[in-house]
């Protein structure tokens, strides 16, 4: 059987149904294999964090608090010992309250540049490990609250569906 020989410039037809499956199958994988919404935060690297099989997803991220088995941190700066939280009676840690009211100082004002209530705003993301102790979460949240940042939100892992 003898080949058709092409004539040089001859256009070559290229097999478009093949194509279009090959790229539908690479189009399926990679949006099964990327997350829509991406991370908002990244979890400190030593802390594990709760599961959740909540589907509410913080909107933006104001400032974070990370609670380890040994510091307290704003923003990634050392403010208190866990330890001091956990032995104190009050609710209000001292250290962190200070960081705090700064922070929100500053939020406050930047709104106001902006033209926005002052009042609003006050988010706070709050990283911790899930085997924290509860006095110590409440008396961080308690923190939060009092200083202004009444919108609190816990970073969690979420559950996947099938589990």
């Amino acid at each position: 059987m003898a080949r058709k020989a092409r004539k040089y410039g001859e256009s070559a037809e290229v097999p478009l149904t093949s194509m279009m499956d090959v790229m539908t199958i690479i189009l399926v994988f990679l949006l099964k294999q990327i997350d829509a919404e991406g991370q908002l935060i990244t979890a400190a690297e030593n802390l594990v964090l709760p599961t959740s099989t909540s589907k509410k997803v913080p909107t933006e991220v104001s400032m974070g608090v990370v609670v380890d088995q040994n510091w307290v941190l704003v923003d990634g700066q050392q403010i208190t010992e866990t330890k001091k939280v956990a032995e104190q009676d009050s609710l209000l840690v001292e250290a962190l309250d200070k960081v705090l009211q700064e922070k929100r100082a500053v939020e406050k004002e930047a709104m106001l540049q902006r033209g926005e209530d002052a009042e609003g705003g006050g988010k706070v993301i709050i990283q911790l490990d899930k085997n924290t102790h509860f006095g110590i979460m409440y008396k961080v949240m308690a923190t939060c609250g009092l200083s202004g940042f009444s919108n609190i939100s816990f970073a969690v892992n979420m559950k996947n569906p099938e589990d």
